[in-house]
This record gives C-alpha cells, structure tokens and sequence, in this order.
C-alpha cells in the first residue's frame, strides 16, 4: 500500500507518514556512524514505492524495541509536529523524521516494536568524521569549502596553515551547531542529548544536524499558575544550561582532538564536576597536550589565539554555574567564532580576559627574560585600568633591566 499521512496531520505543512515494510528494500549493511543504543537496531533502506516523494531515497530505519525507546520514538514525532510550521529550519539542522513503519497484522501493535523512518546524511557522525586520519580535507571536501562557505564565518579565504584551516573549519560546524539548538531553543525545547555521536554533517545541504529529537524536553507545562510559570522560567534557564554545557563538551573535543580518548575526556570532565573553574582549564590541560607535541599543539594554538578566545568561549559554555553559561545568541557573537572580516566588539569581560590571557603567555615563556619585564608591566597596567574594584593594590616590578625589586600601585 502507498504511504499515507497519519491523521490529525495530514492538514498541516509537515505530515507524519505511515508506511509498510514492503515500501522498502533494506541493505544487506549499516554506516559505522548510525549510533543506536542497545534496544535499537539500524539498518539502512531505498524507499522503492513510486508514489512516494522520498522514492529512491536513502533512508534510515530505527527499530526501537523497549518501551523507554518506544516512547523516545513517539516523543521525535510529536517534535516533528511541532516544527512543521518551520519545516525549512527543522530540515536544515536536525535529523528529519519522516513517519513510521506500521505493525503487520500478525503483531499486536503494542508488542510490536516501533520503526522509525528518518533522513540518512552520510556514513559518519561527527565523531566518526573526526577520527579518520584525513579528517581535515575530508571534511572540507564534504561542506564544498569554498569562497562562499568561509564567508559565513566572517573570512574570504581557503587552504592556509593546518591551524587557520582548522579554526575556519570549527567555526562552521560550531555555528552551525549552535544556530540549530537555539532553533530549538526558541520554540520551547531542550535536546538534551547533545554529543558528537548525534551529530551529523550532510553532504547534501552541507549543514549539522542535531540527531534525532527523541529525547527532547519541553520547557513549560499546561499548569497556568503563578507557581507554574515561575517553576517553568527555572526548568528552562537549567535546560537550556544543560544543552550549553554538552556544546561545550562538542566544543573541546573538536578542538582539543587528545579528549576523543575517553581516560583523557574523564579526567577533563573530572576536573569540571569537582567544582574547578573552568576559566583554569588552560593551566590544566598544558601538561596533557604538551606531552606529545613537542613542537606546538594545534588545539592549544587555534585556542590561544586572539587574546585566548577560545579558552574564554569554552569556559563560558562550561561555566559551573548554570546561570552563567552563556547562550547560544551570545556564542554566535563571540570573538571565537567570527572571522577577521567580521568587526565585533568585545565586552569589556572579554577584553579583560585577553589581557590576562597573554599576560599569562608572556608570564609562561618569558619570566626570567630581561627584555619581556616591561611588556608584563604594561600588560598590568593595562588590566589595572580595566580593574572594577580601582583600590584594590596590583604588583608589578619596577622599571629597569636588572631591577628585582618590585613596588605597588
């Protein structure tokens, strides 16, 4: 039979479909980069009904076995209800649902385990893109990276050093992240599921998609009361916290490519979940980074750069106060993730922590150097003026090359 919509949907700019088994010929292998948990199985299938718009297209099939998995299932097509009134956004940034397989009449439909029937974008998710050993050009070559691609980051330019390439090329996918949760975001959802396993580059659309939304959370309940609303302002400003956090976690395992090792990533979050300052990170991971490269760490320099940027960005998405992580809208506008054709202007906490931030470099390198002294100083001086508290006393040393004494302001 042709697949048909469901109904109480069919009205609406985005149907949910029903189709048959036999609408399918599954493949005889799965992608690697299908992530399914243990009550899922994945095949890979062509949609072979010629009635149907998704004819000839590849398609992916979630059989979802438990009950917890079902309910994940049924959750991704009430989402898929829900943004069908931006059904150009829904497509670009998530993974599409486009319906379920209904239960043959041997199996009663409530033992029978539900399939869903969603978009495929490619054999890797974006783990799988990023431990392949030519991951770079690989990638650039799957987003088409050209002249028109970098300049939605604010840059005109292609190839380059291995770390301008890989900053330009973290910039795409972090945006494209991050304009994809704050979709959701906007219309009242938390994903809450964010990973590198969940995420998908299309080769298509060249756009990250978020995975499929079965895990998604609502920010508000029905309850119209006073209690409610107040209730539902602090369930969304933690939702959308814990959404920010995972970017974060995304965030530094594209950049710093030593936590995609699990020991490494468990003592980078251990370090978090004991309450350290993320703002300390950098003092942290030094030594693990430095250890096997000698000659510079790439993650490290694309960091670095800018006045310590990066390391402001990611200590703002992994603040250890919820309240103070920042949102996706103020990520997009951050120092880190706009190119040098973009003219932003810092905030003043920004500019402070990229005085600090090489304060600290100049500090690392050049301490016992006669001929750094007096930058330092300057630096100082620089972040006295910026200083809030104006009494609080700052030392620094006293002017002259061989001069060890060291007086206050």
């Amino acid at each position: 039979a042709p697949a048909t919509a469901d109904e109480g949907a069919a009205a609406g700019p985005c149907p949910v479909v029903r189709f048959d088994m036999a609408d399918f010929t599954v493949a005889d292998r799965v992608s690697v980069g299908l992530h399914g948990r243990s009550d899922e199985m994945i095949f890979e299938a062509t949609v072979r009904d010629p009635s149907s718009e998704l004819y000839g297209s590849t398609v992916v099939l979630r059989q979802l076995t438990s009950s917890q998995a079902k309910r994940r299932g049924r959750r991704a097509l009430e989402v898929l209800k829900k943004l069908a009134h931006r059904q150009m956004m829904y497509h670009s940034y998530a993974m599409q649902v486009h319906g379920y397989v209904t239960p043959s009449k041997a199996m009663e439909e409530g033992d029978s385990p539900l399939v869903l029937v969603h978009g495929y974008h490619g054999s890797y998710s974006l783990r799988h893109w990023l431990q392949l050993s030519d991951w770079l050009p690989t990638l650039e070559a799957t987003l088409a990276l050209d002249e028109e691609q970098v300049r939605r980051v604010g840059d005109d330019s292609v190839g380059g050093p291995a770390v301008t390439r890989q900053l330009r090329l973290i910039r795409i996918l972090m945006r494209d992240l991050l304009i994809g949760v704050n979709y959701l975001h906007s219309h009242g959802m938390a994903h809450t599921e964010l990973r590198l396993e969940n995420v998908h580059v299309s080769p298509v659309d060249k756009h990250v998609k978020v995975g499929i939304l079965g895990n998604a959370v609502d920010f508000h309940d029905n309850d119209p009361s006073s209690s409610a609303v107040a209730s539902n302002n602090e369930r969304r400003k933690m939702m959308i916290a814990f959404d920010m956090r995972c970017v974060g976690f995304i965030m530094a395992k594209m950049v710093l490519r030593e936590l995609m090792d699990s020991s490494t990533f468990q003592k980078f979050k251990s370090f978090l979940n004991k309450g350290n300052d993320p703002s300390c990170l950098r003092e942290f991971l030094l030594p693990i980074l430095s250890q096997n490269s000698p000659s510079g760490n790439i993650g490290l320099q694309m960091l670095d750069r800018h006045w310590g940027a990066g390391w402001n960005l990611l200590a703002l998405l992994l603040a250890t106060k919820s309240d103070k992580r920042i949102s996706c809208v103020d990520a997009l506008r951050h120092p880190f993730l706009c190119g040098p054709k973009w003219r932003i202007s810092p905030t003043v906490n920004v500019v402070r922590w990229g005085l600090g931030s090489t304060a600290v470099r100049l500090a690392e390198d050049y301490i016992y150097g006669h001929h750094q002294r007096r930058r330092l100083a300057y630096f100082i001086e620089l972040m006295e003026v910026l200083n809030p508290n104006s009494s609080t006393e700052v030392i620094v040393p006293a002017p002259g090359p061989d001069n060890y004494e060291y007086h206050a302001r």
